[in-house]
């Protein structure tokens, strides 16, 4: 029997996966979303090696009967096509059938060579490398046939491989990998099985004609200073889903969270290293430390755009000082977009975001597919936590709220994860991991109703970070429990 505690735990994800899914999708769905449909029995001679690869867990419950395939005896589950060779003895005559291209989700184009073997071009997504080696890597999950795919349409990351499909949706905490449905998909003769929505296989750029990236970075409240979409949402050589713009570069990591491309880097933009302060805001500038002591001079009139856009978790630090890069006009880059300034303009024209994107989509895309360059050491963070509700009754759901900051320049950090531990009467605890932050550093989560705990109690809790080096940084936080009598 589930005890409490996991009781707690199950209802609190199912709750953070909704809040989730409606945040990213912006409405609910219309139609059921959960599994249905006829099951049978696995085989006998194939009830080990269905066990073997996770059994029902893994693989779904068997949706047809054994039939005879030209490679043996087969057997459809939710996720796989299991096969045996009566031929065959020992381990080799279990196999798994490759039913990725008969789905026709394989993006391969090379042809198979002599040995049998496809060289795809394709390497597992590291996030799916623990399954694919519990899946003996190419023997039972096959070749990737195609990159990693972020799917808009059904919220999650996934990659195909030639016989098994691996995902994970946006909600799940990283490394939660699941199979993807496609044995139901197959089985089109003799099966009456309906996967779960968020399991069924779809084109990986379906409804990215209507995906707006600079809709998902809710921090700002003038989207249009960063200037018109040249493109629509397509995914890009690094796999990412990608959306071009007049001054910046979106794309979604793998963890759901939209960010700004390195622009001003990835273009070669003029940089030099930083350097002492020689002047402040009596001279018409605000110095932006980068190193220590060391930084750059930013004009006031780019200081208010950048903290009236979003700050530097938008922009970047500075990679150079101002310059003039036209007569009378004037220029300065930061990491992720440029500002140029034409005194001779009216005051609240005078700045606009340079035009690098169509200079972007005039690159060689695949440059982003290279191996990252290192990453500097994540800054210093303060948590923030507060309640929905001061007091709670025993009808009534707490919500927390998380923030993320820099704690150097208060500015937002996103794409950090934290974990909530609640401390509950007689020594017990209840914890659940949250989102990873957006890009204006906040997460929420939503409690569990608790429905039997002293009224009056005062409830406490801490709110951790779980995916920041070299030290773990935490914030506590309480409320009242009340039920008016």
């Amino acid at each position: 029997m589930m005890n409490q505690k996991n009781k707690f735990q199950s209802f609190s994800i199912l709750l953070a996966a909704l809040l989730t899914a409606q945040l990213l999708a912006g409405c609910e769905r219309s139609v059921s979303t959960a599994a249905s449909g006829k099951t049978y029995p696995v085989s006998p001679t194939l009830l080990a090696f269905y066990n073997r690869l996770g059994g029902e867990e893994v693989l779904g419950p068997a949706i047809s009967k054994l039939e005879d395939n030209p490679i043996g005896q087969c057997q459809f589950t939710v996720n796989v096509q299991l096969c045996v060779n009566p031929m065959v003895s020992g381990d080799e005559s279990f196999s798994l059938y490759a039913l990725g291209n008969e789905l026709k989700v394989s993006e391969v184009t090379s042809i198979p060579a002599a040995d049998g073997t496809t060289v795809t071009g394709f390497t597992p997504y590291e996030e799916f490398v623990p399954i694919f080696d519990r899946f003996a890597q190419t023997t039972y999950a096959g070749n990737p046939i195609s990159p990693v795919h972020i799917n808009y349409a059904q919220q999650r990351v996934e990659q195909y491989f030639e016989k098994v499909g691996f995902y994970r949706n946006f909600s799940d905490p990283i490394g939660t990998v699941k199979l993807l449905a496609y044995g139901a998909a197959a089985c089109t003769r003799g099966c009456n099985y309906h996967p779960s929505a968020e399991a069924q296989l779809t084109n990986p750029s379906q409804s990215l004609d209507d995906l707006d990236l600079m809709e998902k970075l809710g921090i700002l409240t003038d989207k249009t200073a960063f200037g018109k979409a040249l493109d629509k949402p397509h995914t890009a050589a690094d796999g990412s889903i990608e959306q071009v713009f007049t001054g910046v570069v979106l794309y979604q990591d793998a963890t759901g969270v939209v960010r700004l491309r390195p622009l001003s880097t990835i273009l070669a933009m003029p940089a030099k290293a930083p350097g002492e302060k020689l002047y402040d805001y009596a001279s018409g500038v605000v110095f932006y430390a980068t190193n220590d002591t060391l930084g750059y001079h930013v004009p006031i009139q780019f200081d208010t755009f950048i903290n009236t856009h979003g700050g530097t978790s938008i922009s970047g630090d500075p990679i150079d000082e101002i310059y003039e890069y036209d007569s009378g006009r004037y220029r300065q880059c930061f990491t992720n977009y440029c500002l140029d300034f034409n005194p001779s303009k009216r005051e609240d024209k005078q700045v606009t975001i340079t035009p690098l994107g169509k200079q972007y989509l005039a690159m060689d895309q695949t440059v982003l597919a290279q191996p990252a360059t290192p990453q500097p050491e994540p800054p210093a963070l303060l948590l923030q936590v507060s309640e929905t509700l001061l007091k709670v009754s025993t009808s009534e759901a707490q919500t927390i709220h998380v923030t993320a900051l820099n704690a150097a320049d208060q500015t937002a950090v996103a794409g950090i994860e934290t974990e909530i531990t609640l401390l509950l009467p007689k020594g017990k605890t209840w914890s659940a991991k949250l989102a990873p932050t957006a890009v204006d550093g906040t997460a929420v989560i939503t409690l569990p109703i608790l429905k039997n705990i002293q009224n009056g109690s005062i409830l406490a809790y801490k709110v951790c970070t779980t995916s920041v080096t070299p030290s773990q940084v935490c914030a506590e936080g309480s409320y009242l429990m009340w039920t008016t009598p």
